[in-house]
């Protein structure tokens, strides 16, 4: 009976907490010989740093705009894993950005999707980022200027939620991936993808070179 009188009094405490405090907040509930014992516990933030990276890591035009001297371009085959809304006119665009110092691994490279009747010209505000290919610093790159940071700057911009493969490190969320290379401690390079699928396993990322 004390039990169900307890209860019935948590019921009436839950719907009167606030919804703004259940946004930041969580109940725990203890039961011990004596008596139901409600407190509230803090939940732990999403990495909302993280997730707008991933969401944009870079305004495409913007940096585009600042690259328009310094940059080839070419159609290129989309992989298996890309994320293609499959229109009957459309093409995958790479970028290719030159910078000041290029590492033995080529020019940065971004990977577009295209489609209609933009499909060839620079100047598409249409076309969504696919793929970053970066393996040299480039202060134009803004936030998503990582190569030559060591592990714990990284952790401080992005956060520790990865998983560790080899010698690279994934942070991921939703259908997109960030995966980077480390070589003794500091940022390599990187790939951020989007991708066809939100399912991310080691196979998924053994694919990707």
């Amino acid at each position: 009976m004390k039990i169900r009188i307890l209860t019935t009094l948590f019921l009436v405490f839950i719907s009167c907490k606030n919804v703004t405090d259940k946004e930041t907040e969580q109940i725990e509930i203890v039961i011990d010989s004596t008596a139901l014992k409600i407190r509230t516990v803090e939940k732990q933030p999403k990495n909302l740093k993280l997730t707008s990276f991933l969401e944009n890591p870079i305004d495409i035009q913007e940096f585009k705009k600042k690259k328009n001297r310094n940059v080839t371009t070419s159609v290129t085959n989309g992989m298996n894993y890309y994320f293609n809304p499959k229109f009957s006119d459309s093409i995958f665009y790479v970028y290719n950005f030159i910078t000041e110092n290029i590492g033995q691994n080529g020019v940065n490279k971004i990977i577009v999707f295209k489609y209609g009747e933009n499909k060839h010209k620079f100047k598409d505000e249409t076309e969504t980022l696919i793929e970053m290919r970066i393996f040299n610093k480039d202060a134009d790159l803004g936030k998503a200027n990582l190569v030559g940071l060591s592990k714990t700057e990284l952790e401080s911009e992005l956060g520790i939620d990865y998983l560790t493969f080899d010698d690279r490190i994934v942070y991921s969320n939703k259908n997109r991936v960030l995966i980077i290379e480390f070589n003794d401690s500091k940022v390599k390079s990187y790939n951020y993808i989007k991708l066809n699928t939100e399912k991310i396993d080691i196979d998924l990322i053994g694919q990707i070179k």
